[in-house]
């Protein structure tokens, strides 16, 4: 069952040609990574998934909804971007229940939620403390929480690791895999790093110039690149390449 599908998406800014006649279809529970050099559209593709851009032409679908024009309180969706956008004010426990109590939820559920996203990342014994009293690892813990707690079908991750050193990347990375087994959910996830891809993605979408150029496992795109741009941008260090006639 399809979870999100790009139909024919196309963005330009003025002349500026940002993605160029997309389509792609993210099956149900997916972990879908797009990967790719900065510039390469892969976060303006997130933010139309997400509706924080409008489309130029095309069409969005979420479990068959069509939302291209859809805000996006309206798409089901839950979003962590690579700033941690925490207030600084709260508890980590205001912010985890902040959007809901803005939406007017029944406090017991609003409780319930909080509880279980904390759970879920382990953030359980710092409830009480501010941001500023976290780590950089624990501050993106809450903000996975934060999408966490909207019970929604997808989740949207724009580079959410990029500001944590080494270890911490890679400790978070296991905990998101862990995540995603767990609940089951679609999840887009958009990085430069390859190392990133390969280990967590289900499918990796490699792009360049607001193209896709290949669509297909971590397993298939390492060993059978289908043209060199994939191959020279997979691997490290990069695929050596000859000059010859054949």
């Amino acid at each position: 069952m399809t979870s999100i599908l790009i139909k024919d998406v196309s963005l330009s800014f003025g002349s500026v040609d940002v993605l160029k006649s997309l389509n792609l279809d993210i099956a149900d529970g997916e972990f879908l990574v797009l990967l790719g050099p900065s510039g390469c559209g892969k976060s303006t593709l997130l933010n139309c998934i997400a509706g924080l851009l409008d489309v130029t032409a095309g069409q969005i679908f979420i479990k068959g909804k069509n939302v291209t024009w859809a805000e996006p309180k309206d798409r089901g969706i839950g979003m962590v971007f690579q700033s941690y956008a925490l207030y600084p004010q709260m508890t980590v426990r205001g912010n985890l229940s902040f959007g809901l109590k803005n939406a007017r939820m029944p406090k017991d559920e609003i409780a319930r939620r909080v509880a279980r996203a904390a759970e879920i990342l382990q953030i359980e014994p710092l409830l009480d403390r501010k941001p500023s009293q976290l780590s950089g690892g624990q501050r993106q813990r809450v903000a996975i929480g934060r999408a966490l707690v909207r019970d929604v079908d997808v989740f949207l991750f724009d580079e959410p690791l990029s500001n944590l050193d080494a270890k911490l990347r890679s400790e978070l990375r296991v905990e998101i895999k862990r995540l995603h087994q767990r609940l089951g959910n679609t999840m887009v996830y958009v990085t430069h790093d390859q190392i990133e891809a390969l280990t967590l993605a289900d499918r990796i979408a490699i792009m360049k110039g607001g193209v896709i150029q290949q669509l297909d496992t971590p397993h298939e795109i390492y060993n059978r690149p289908v043209n060199r741009y994939v191959a020279g941008f997979i691997g490290s260090p990069g695929m050596n390449f000859l000059e010859g006639a054949i």
